[in-house]
């Protein structure tokens, strides 16, 4: 019993370090230099444009710009974010002195919220251009599982519990990985997007179908 319970419990524990490590991150890293979360953002939009090639790319860039366009820039989060660090020349902080300091790091502050609001937009769009490649995977692996889950009724194929609580897992994970990915101020390769939804995730679905018990 006490296995079990320490079985069920380490995932909670990882996930709750995982999450508090990145919003610790994420609050260090708004106070790094401007230049640290442009070259971040060039980084993981230099990758997605070699992996999925010139035409698919100007799409998904277009229509990330437009996802960012209509979430903040019509709401009106955007240009309160630029009017913060974009100060005109008669503004007092540009004359020197501890004003200009203070000012300078809540400037770059919301110059970096820029980069990473704009990011999430991206990574979302992203994983939306994915989307469609999941469903050719993932429609076979669910009809695939229903017929061995049928299969293993009416003849003495075993329905494994363990396959079926790690399969839950496996797809547990694969949900918190792409969410997680959405948001940490580092840059995310797009291969391990494409990868959990395209092979990740309907493998985990196929084998909780198929082991579900006999009985429902």
């Amino acid at each position: 019993m006490s296995d079990k319970l320490n079985e069920e419990k380490w995932p909670k524990t990882i996930k709750t370090l995982i999450i508090w490590s990145s919003t610790i991150l994420l609050f260090i890293s708004v106070f790094f230099p401007v230049e640290y979360f442009k070259s971040n953002a060039l980084k993981e939009i230099a990758w997605g444009h070699k992996m999925i090639g010139e035409k698919d790319f100007v799409m998904v860039l277009q229509k990330a710009r437009d996802n960012y366009t209509e979430a903040f820039v019509n709401t009106g989060i955007d240009k309160a974010l630029k009017d913060f660090y974009q100060l005109p020349p008669s503004d007092m902080a540009n004359h020197g002195g501890p004003l200009k300091y203070f000012v300078g790091l809540f400037q770059n502050i919301a110059e970096n919220l820029n980069y990473w609001l704009y990011m999430i937009m991206y990574r979302l769009t992203l994983d939306m251009y994915w989307l469609p490649y999941m469903a050719v995977v993932i429609i076979p692996s669910l009809f695939a599982g229903v017929m061995r889950w049928m299969a293993k009724r009416y003849n003495f194929g075993y329905a494994s519990p363990f396959l079926n609580r790690r399969s839950m897992v496996l797809i547990g994970w694969g949900v918190y990985s792409v969410l997680l990915s959405l948001f940490i101020p580092l840059p995310v390769p797009p291969m391990i997007g494409a990868l959990i939804m395209i092979v990740m995730i309907p493998i985990g679905s196929s084998l909780l179908i198929s082991n579900l018990p006999k009985r429902i």
